[in-house]
């Protein structure tokens, strides 16, 4: 028997069989209408918001240097792995040819040392490239042009040789003249030891106290400092790609002071007249004309653009000094600290700005007989 009644609030009981069954619409939370006066979900108010807001705001910026020393650690390393290609591969060369590479004898021939290193870090193709059978520039003094033959390579840009810290263009338009008159260099980041730049030892159309100079052939037994006590090469910071005339320069750390106007070479051996030892500051105080050349051609051996003594210490404040082609160049990054350096065994090291100058240029002498420590 079937049946249905209704209680006093319109709850409908069922009865099938003899079981009950009560359906409460009240209860229903579908079909059941809302009670008026019922109070709405809470929510945040503006100022719960705002604290919020201002929570967020405190995180971040406590994050946030966290992961910028996280991504410049990452692309220090990335930088020591680039310097340790290098260091292999000038032990490589040495091993193939019988000495570390030199530098060229005049502007026009002056190849660098990056440009010998070619095959031994996977850029084959680019060295094949080179034709060093001829002249990478052509013209005279102050005229020159690249060489047709050598536009290829010239134009290439080669990250092995480029710090990922560094955060200027690697293509430059201004110094390097091409055929047409169009074309842009290919930059880098690492430079040559060109020794202490002590006395005349930044002139390297001599013989430095260094492991390059123009036409050097040294070998590993000439390094009686020791292998782990010398330095190959180190890092420089590309420089501005523009030139610019007055008492200061535009950007002191990608721009050298050019005082040819001041100084001009000795006559009769290394060095430039009057410039032996001097105050460095004092000297760039007195230029009117600042260079962006700074690492404008990984191919060239020019001493502004591929090479660097160790007369100041890393990261200095004092601007570079050139004159006739040489000068006072230092090495420089973007780590903050320091700077990275390969040794003549192979191995990279950071070493740190607050070196002390006589360590520093130390590290940079085959064999001056010092014994240094780099960390």
């Amino acid at each position: 028997m079937r049946f249905q009644t209704h209680d006093l609030h319109g709850s409908i009981k069922r009865s099938v069989t003899g079981v009950s069954h009560v359906y409460d619409r009240e209860a229903d939370p579908v079909r059941r209408p809302a009670r008026p006066g019922a109070r709405a979900p809470a929510a945040f108010t503006l100022v719960e918001l705002l604290v919020v807001i201002a929570i967020i705001g405190v995180l971040i910026a406590l994050l946030l240097p966290a992961i910028q020393a996280a991504r410049e650690a990452a692309r220090r390393a990335a930088c020591a792995n680039h310097l340790r290609q290098m260091g292999i591969a000038l032990l490589a060369h040495a091993d193939a040819r019988g000495c570390l590479p030199g530098l060229g004898t005049t502007p026009q021939t002056s190849f660098s040392i990056h440009s010998h290193l070619l095959p031994y870090v996977e850029q084959e193709a680019v060295h094949a490239s080179i034709d060093f059978e001829q002249p990478l520039m052509l013209g005279g003094t102050g005229s020159v042009c690249v060489n047709a033959a050598q536009v290829g390579a010239t134009r290439t840009v080669v990250e092995t040789f480029l710090c990922p810290s560094d955060d200027m263009s690697a293509e430059f338009s201004h110094y390097l003249y091409f055929p047409g008159g169009q074309g842009r260099s290919a930059g880098t980041s690492y430079v040559a030891c060109g020794g202490s730049g002590t006395d005349a030892n930044y002139d390297l159309r001599y013989p430095s106290d260094g492991l390059f100079w123009s036409r050097s052939a040294v070998q590993f037994n000439d390094i009686s400092d020791g292998t782990s006590h010398t330095m190959m090469m180190a890092e420089s910071l590309l420089g501005l790609d523009a030139d610019t005339a007055g008492a200061v320069p535009d950007d002191p750390r990608h721009q050298m002071a050019d005082v040819c106007g001041q100084y001009s070479l000795n006559a009769s051996g290394p060095g430039l007249a009057g410039l032996t030892n001097p105050d460095l500051r004092a000297v760039a105080a007195g230029a009117t004309y600042w260079r962006g050349i700074r690492g404008a051609a990984w191919i060239w051996g020019r001493e502004p653009i591929t090479t660097f003594s160790a007369y100041m210490p890393p990261n200095t404040d004092v601007p570079d000094v050139v004159a006739k082609g040489t000068g006072f160049f230092a090495a420089r990054s973007n780590h903050p600290g320091g700077v990275n350096a390969v040794l003549a065994d192979g191995g990279v090291r950071f070493v740190e700005q607050s070196i002390e100058p006589v360590a520093w240029r130390a590290l940079s002498t085959r064999d001056g007989e010092e014994v240094v420590k780099t960390e």
